[in-house]
């Protein structure tokens, strides 16, 4: 049997990302928090699953099954803290919490049989792979309390979650029915499949989040300049631009948003019609050129110019110089003292 140690491995990946959440770097207080307690949840998870099934410990069951039932609406919260100011969401993390708590005192009823809290569990998983699916449709710009540099990371990682979401609904589900047959051991099976498999998805995140994405994620529509989308853009380049907003590494949609005049959704969409950019995309253009200055007219090494441009981290600052001129910064300078 394979359970215990995948199962202990899948607890320690996320004992190891939890380990990370206070290193996060421009994710606020209440994003975080609400993704440590989601990892935690995970973790202890993971534990319990190893245990029941490679053991045959029964005694935290209750427990076991009453985890997934916070789990799903925790991740949902957690992307929510990205888009939302910490004021705007008491209200749905009042009624998320209630609701997780009803559902939860279900696996306590003298009366429950195992069929319902399976049921509950897999309405749960259901329910939330709906509203997070809508929400990540939105966009990256969605995620307006984070740095706009980021939303593109922060937005792959929310598919990510989106997807395991669905597919822990249906593994759930299919070790619902095994067990209802007294299929045991074939339910083993299935949770440490399911569990390497979840195991090679976090490597592959890993990856995937420091190659960084390469190509959108969706087409560019065609540009839409109506009068009042110019006068945005115009404004919004012209705060960037003046106010040197743009050198801010920590700035958030909401931020930029307020001091055009506009709802953070207003401003996401009058780029998005009328550039085919998302506001991350429009503010690093500004200073993917600002680097391109700094590289012909200063000595400065290329760590300095890209913190004097705005940019986070060198990653994200290469990837974008290479997309917007075709070569590395390195390069970019010395081929235009040769030709200057």
């Amino acid at each position: 049997m394979i359970s215990v140690p995948v199962s202990f491995l899948l607890a320690a990946v996320f004992l190891g990302l939890l380990s990370s959440v206070p290193f996060w770097r421009g994710v606020p207080a209440v994003p975080r928090i609400c993704f440590a307690i989601l990892l935690g949840f995970l973790c202890l998870e993971a534990v319990l699953v190893g245990v029941r099934f490679a053991f045959g410990v029964f005694d935290f069951l209750p427990l076991q099954r009453i985890l997934p039932i916070w789990i799903a609406p925790l991740a949902y919260l957690s992307f929510l803290a990205l888009s939302e100011p910490s004021a705007g969401l008491k209200a749905p993390g009042a009624i998320l919490f209630c609701i997780a708590s009803a559902a939860s005192g279900l696996v306590f009823l003298p009366f429950t049989e195992m069929d319902l809290t399976d049921a509950v569990i897999g309405f749960s998983f259901f329910t939330y792979a709906l509203l997070l699916a809508r929400h990540w449709l939105r966009g990256p710009d969605e995620l307006s309390q984070i740095p706009v540099q980021v939303t593109g990371r922060w937005h792959r990682i929310e598919a990510v979650v989106l997807a395991t979401v669905i597919a822990t609904l249906i593994v759930d589900s299919g070790i619902a029915v095994l067990l209802a047959h007294s299929e045991a051991r074939a339910a083993a099976w299935l949770v440490s499949l399911a569990t390497l498999g979840l195991i090679f998805v976090l490597a592959a995140l890993l990856i995937w989040l420091s190659l960084g994405s390469r190509t959108g994620l969706h087409a560019a529509p065609k540009p839409d300049f109506t009068g009042a989308n110019e006068k945005i853009i115009a404004q919004a380049n012209r705060v960037l631009v003046e106010q040197g907003l743009f050198r801010d590494t920590g700035l958030t949609a909401t931020r930029l948003a307020r001091r055009v005049g506009v709802p953070d959704r207003d401003l996401s969409r009058a780029i998005n019609a009328g550039k085919g950019q998302s506001v991350s995309q429009f503010v690093n253009h500004l200073r993917v050129e600002e680097a391109a200055r700094l590289l012909t007219s200063t000595d400065d090494p290329a760590t300095q110019v890209m913190e004097k441009a705005g940019f986070l981290t060198r990653s994200n600052f290469y990837r974008e110089f290479q997309k917007h001129y075709g070569m590395p910064p390195g390069d970019y300078r010395k081929k235009m003292r040769e030709t200057g």
